[in-house]
């Protein structure tokens, strides 16, 4: 068995290794080549920065370990995720032969590797059904291809074509809106004509004959619906990416760190949380539907901030954590997904009582409202001399009453929303401080992480602000029924606060696309 190691340090090739659903993504491709003598099979795991990190970690190797330690470990790993692979013909349960196997690492975002393996397989079955399976990584996002050809050999029926989509995961289509395939079984059936003799003379064989074969689709166990772009490259990096060889990662790298360079990363930090918060999914529409309609202030909206600064910063360094000794019983991207689920929920929830009280608190005031104007149509003179302790919501000042149904802004639920906004940390705040503490530079990617994560709390308390500003220019209503329609404005808004936490829960529990993500 040969199995060799390859360590690619150009960036051209460093390019190549990108990952278009995220740095939590493993990757899968397996092509089946069918031939006279058998069928030859080249399986590739594909590994974000995350499961690289696991991996290396579950080795006790790191990307500067000697060639050979490294390359005994893949040929381990190619036989593990072999085991893996359910592969039977006519009904028959087969084991492939492993012929060899490679390692390849390149640099990814925050100074974490990323890794590629294959592992070149061979069947001896000359013709018959084959049905294939892949249960490695399950329910991780990732691109997930399988190709079948023959060469020499006739398909009569195969669920897969024989094209391939991404050059066995070395280069995905630059379009980042193109779907990534999510196959992981296959069935194909197979025939050899007539054995094909090479020429000697030449040694070389007849040019392979085309197949004609018919494509049938078999059904794809469930998977997590795709992640964001990847951070790992710059071309398709979304806003606040921690991307490859950038300024954060090259400032970890050098040797010594004045200060000046210090302060200026952390800026940096704070920028790229600042920018990462504009991007969807991070509760800014949330915020928004929550303060409108509600009798919020600038102490509230300064609360929610350091809030969500404060749990953001606990949830990454405790993912960080569990990814570092954990990561044999803890999947990180699972905890994420639960994390989201818990988030969605609880959005879902405070939305739901608040809009519970503002139908009510509506229907409340418009029974009042046509008691009051059936009882000043009388002729006589009604003096009204009570004081008003009957709660019907009156406000007096000096624009007359206001019948607007806001709401108080309860400490608890604003709690549970800063924490709901700031839990479900983000890969980019968790390649940095992995890659951070990579380099035995744990302090400095803590405060880095801090600094990332008020830039993200500061966006939202912009928003806050922003919010509450607003309102004070807002028309009022008065009693002749000016801008009526904003008594219908915070009952909408709670209706909002409803729906994105319902849509939330659905896209981590995996039931809706992420590009229904918003705010």
């Amino acid at each position: 068995m040969r199995v060799k190691f390859l360590a690619v340090i150009v960036s051209s090739a460093t390019l190549l290794m990108a990952h278009p659903l995220g740095n939590f993504s493993a990757n899968h491709y397996m092509k089946f080549e069918v031939r006279p003598s058998g069928i030859e099979m080249r399986y590739v795991m594909d590994l974000a920065e995350i499961p690289t990190f696991e991996l290396l970690r579950d080795w006790g190797l790191d990307r500067n370990s000697l060639p050979g330690e490294m390359d005994r470990k893949a040929a381990i790993q190619a036989r593990n995720w072999m085991s893996n692979l359910s592969i039977r013909v006519d009904g028959r349960h087969v084991q492939p032969i492993l012929e060899g196997a490679s390692v390849v690492i390149a640099d990814g975002a925050g100074n974490l590797p990323i890794i590629r393996i294959t592992a070149k397989m061979r069947l001896r079955e000359t013709s018959g059904r084959l049905e294939y399976e892949d249960h490695n990584y399950e329910g991780r996002a990732g691109w997930k291809e399988i190709v079948v050809a023959a060469r020499h050999a006739r398909l009569t029926s195969s669920s897969q074509s024989d094209q391939d989509r991404s050059s066995a995961l070395t280069a995905y289509p630059p379009d980042p809106m193109t779907a990534p395939p999510q196959d992981l079984r296959a069935e194909f059936q197979w025939t050899v004509d007539a054995p094909v003799v090479a020429d000697r003379r030449t040694d070389q064989s007849p040019a392979p004959q085309p197949s004609t074969s018919v494509i049938r689709a078999i059904p794809q166990p469930r998977s997590k619906a795709a992640l964001p772009p990847s951070a790992a490259t710059a071309k398709n990096a979304p806003a606040g990416a921690v991307i490859i060889n950038d300024f954060l990662s090259r400032t970890l790298r050098r040797q010594d760190i004045p200060l000046q360079l210090i302060l200026v990363a952390l800026v940096v930090a704070f920028g790229l949380g600042a920018a990462h918060a504009l991007t969807p999914g991070h509760g800014k529409t949330i915020v928004a539907a929550y303060l409108v309609g509600s009798r919020g202030t600038m102490k509230h909206a300064a609360f929610l901030g350091l809030m969500v600064t404060l749990t953001h910063t606990i949830s990454v360094f405790a993912l960080g954590l569990a990814t570092l000794f954990l990561f044999r019983f803890v999947v990180p991207e699972r905890i994420t997904e639960i994390l989201g689920v818990i988030s969605g929920l609880s959005v879902a929830i405070i939305g739901g009582g608040m809009l519970w009280k503002r139908v009510r608190a509506q229907v409340n005031r418009h029974v009042h409202d046509h008691h009051q104007l059936h009882d000043h149509h009388h002729d006589h003179d009604h003096h009204h001399q009570h004081d008003h302790h009957h709660d019907h919501g009156h406000q007096h000042g000096p624009v007359g009453h206001t019948h607007m149904p806001e709401s108080e802004i309860t400490w608890g639920n604003l709690t549970t929303l800063a924490v709901s906004g700031g839990l479900v940390p983000c890969e980019s705040a968790l390649v940095l401080l992995l890659g951070a503490i990579a380099l035995g530079r744990v302090g400095l990617g803590l405060l880095l992480l801090l600094s990332f994560s008020l830039g993200l709390a500061g966006v939202l308390m912009g928003i806050g602000v922003i919010v509450l500003s607003t309102k004070r220019v807002l028309p009022k209503r008065t009693q002749n029924g000016g801008a009526a329609w904003m008594r219908w404005t915070p009952i909408a808004s709670a209706g909002v606060v409803v729906l994105l936490g319902v849509i939330m829960t659905g896209i981590s529990l995996g039931w809706l696309p992420s590009g229904w993500l918003v705010g």
